[in-house]
């Protein structure tokens, strides 16, 4: 029912965030128009995919209305989100359907403390309206849940100038606190993919594994995100 979607990088300007990973080889995308866009994106052609977000720390502030409309979740998520410093924020779990309340009634009898299921949208650059829904997990440190967008937005071609093709793993660190409630949401994935669980000391996304990478990526430039290159396989040696 539930499969990787893609991981969320908090950064502190998304324009000049959007400057350095093109400086780094990859190919970005904005999430709307650039003069007022919060987000962008980059895509592969299979797997996950990245976000990068900006939200003022203000919006902490906005945990209670959230909590008292869409459940506390959804606000102990808000205040996640908008809390100060760069890199890895979260984690994306997605259904096939465009619509999450089978995934949400689902999750209720499993066990899994959610939000309600609230409604997003965004217009793109060429002024295509995209639409979707999410839900928040509790503990907010957990992944949370997202829809298939409406209308689809992978691109049928992605090349990224620096050999990137696609995540190979997404380590995510699981604390002991937390491993009751991640295996009840856990239970509802299709299949684990690239993704890759691990016990830490504190739950969240460790590190990205790109497959293709051409060479080093400066780390002054990818604003707290952490990444590693997939190693080849070695190739097979003839016996004989």
């Amino acid at each position: 029912m539930l499969s990787c979607s893609h991981v969320l990088c908090k950064v502190d300007d998304i324009r000049s965030v959007v400057r350095d990973y093109q400086d780094l080889g990859f190919t970005v995308e904005w999430g709307s128009a650039p003069e007022r866009a919060h987000n962008a994106l980059l895509w592969f052609e299979r797997g996950p995919f990245i976000e990068f977000f900006q939200l003022p720390p203000a919006f902490r502030l906005l945990k209670w209305p959230m909590s008292a409309v869409n459940g506390v979740a959804a606000g102990d998520r808000l205040a996640r989100w908008a809390r100060p410093g760069e890199g890895w924020r979260d984690l994306a779990l997605e259904t096939e359907t465009t619509g999450l309340r089978g995934a949400h009634r689902a999750l209720r009898v499993g066990g899994s403390p959610v939000s309600r299921v609230m409604k997003g949208r965004r217009t793109r650059p060429d002024d295509v309206r995209v639409r979707y829904e999410f839900l928040a997990t509790r503990p907010a440190r957990l992944p949370f849940v997202v829809s298939a967008y409406d209308p689809p937005q992978r691109p049928a071609q992605v090349r990224h100038p620096n050999g990137a093709t696609h995540i190979s793993a997404v380590r995510l660190g699981i604390a002991d606190r937390d491993r009751a409630a991640f295996d009840a949401l856990a239970g509802h994935l299709t299949e684990a993919g690239p993704l890759r669980v691990e016990q830490a000391p504190h739950t969240g996304v460790i590190d990205v594994e790109l497959a293709g990478l051409d060479g080093h990526l400066d780390s002054s430039k990818l604003h707290g995100a952490a990444f590693s290159a997939a190693v080849p396989p070695s190739p097979a040696r003839s016996v004989g």
